[in-house]
């Protein structure tokens, strides 16, 4: 059974790859249409999380020749990409090595060269859709699209775990019957704290993040983690939604310049869209600058999202308006700011990447990691 399901998975997942549908090359300035992309799928091998990209090894085809010599799958985020752990918001660097991931990838983006690095030797069965529009792990993947997992049964001397899909059945991924590996890494998560394997019995609902098993290149998985309960899966969100907006705060809400209208002397009023996917509450603190008397910082950025000398490099000045546009495109928050500035940066330029600090966020100094100015590029 764990087999067939694997087969019937691996086929349309391979057949959706090779036929290329919905390609879109992605252009600065311009959010991509709502069903862009190709669906892949693939154990999480490495980061960069400073230049936002890194590399999967793809769902098992049951390809032996491609499981052992294929490379992986090298990806880059696009600058409003969308990732998501534990069912929040979320950084590259929030993901542990070994997760398996869901995404919609699309093609190189118009005028960023080797981004991410060129594969050395390219390969046949490495597709050429390397650019992120959006990320997520099993959990926030099946939960979000409303389908989780119904426990069949539980054979620990065995070492498996029969579920079937329960609710909506996701558009694309695992459903109906499947038979994962579970042991005593496996992490059962349960109230407000851990709970055991012997916890798990028929009939609990439960969400999954899957990762490597030894029959990888079949389709199997084993469960790093499993969620009994409702609590269990909120108490992980919420963790990660405040590791989210602590990190925004302290590196800016990252955006694009729409238009700028130059005045005399050199300074001029910046329209900002601000990328969508993270959390209300920082959307909120921008609106809240939009009032009489409210200010926001700009800091130049780069396709990356990294910045110079983020306090250094940026202007200040007093928000005017701001605007929503609404039923934003996948990508965009809607949010739309106009900000005066008495001299205007070399980055405020249509379809620039910029990082917006509501004047209540804190201006710090980034780690030289993440500065530009510190890096060697590679």
């Amino acid at each position: 059974m764990i087999v067939a399901a694997a087969i019937c998975f691996a086929t349309s997942f391979v057949t959706r790859v090779m036929a290329g549908e919905n390609d879109v090359v992605p252009k600065p300035g311009q959010f991509p249409a709502a069903d862009a992309g190709v669906y892949l799928a693939g154990e999480l091998v490495s980061v960069d999380h400073v230049n936002r990209r890194g590399a999967i090894r793809l769902v098992g085809d049951n390809n032996d020749d491609r499981y052992h010599a294929a490379p992986s799958h090298r990806f880059a985020l696009l600058p409003y990409a969308q990732v998501r752990y534990h069912g929040a918001p979320a950084e590259l660097r929030d993901i542990p090595i070994g997760t398996v991931l869901h995404g919609m990838f699309l093609l190189p983006a118009e005028g960023i060269t080797n981004f991410p690095p060129a594969e050395k030797n390219p390969s046949r069965y490495v597709p050429s859709q390397s650019q992120v529009l959006i990320l997520e792990d099993d959990f926030s993947f099946y939960e979000r699209q409303g389908q989780s997992w119904k426990v069949l049964a539980v054979d620990l001397a065995k070492g498996t775990l029969r579920v079937s899909s329960s609710g909506k059945a996701a558009g694309q991924g695992l459903k109906g019957e499947q038979s994962f590996e579970v042991d005593a890494s496996t992490r059962v998560w349960k109230g407000r704290g851990l709970g055991e394997l012997k916890d798990l019995a028929p009939g609990h609902e439960v969400q999954v993040n899957l990762t490597w098993a030894p029959e990888w290149k079949n389709g199997v998985f084993h469960v790093a983690d499993v969620w009994l309960d409702q609590e269990s899966r909120d108490v992980s969100r919420e963790v990660q939604r405040q590791v989210h907006i602590r990190q925004m705060k302290t590196r800016w809400l990252p955006g694009w310049v729409e238009q700028v209208e130059h005045q005399p002397g050199g300074g001029g009023i910046v329209t900002v869209t601000l990328f969508g996917g993270m959390d209300p509450t920082l959307y909120d603190a921008a609106r809240a600058q939009a009032k009489p008397g409210g200010g926001a910082s700009l800091a130049a950025a780069e396709w990356t999202l990294r910045t110079w000398w983020q306090e250094h490099d940026s202007k200040n000045g007093p928000v005017l308006d701001f605007k929503e546009i609404p039923n934003p495109p996948l990508g965009s928050s809607g949010l739309q700011l106009r900000v005066q500035f008495h001299r205007l940066l070399e980055g405020y330029r249509p379809g620039r990447i910029v990082r917006f600090r509501p004047n209540g966020f804190p201006n710090v100094k980034l780690p030289p990691e993440e500065r530009i100015n510190s890096l060697d590029e590679r």
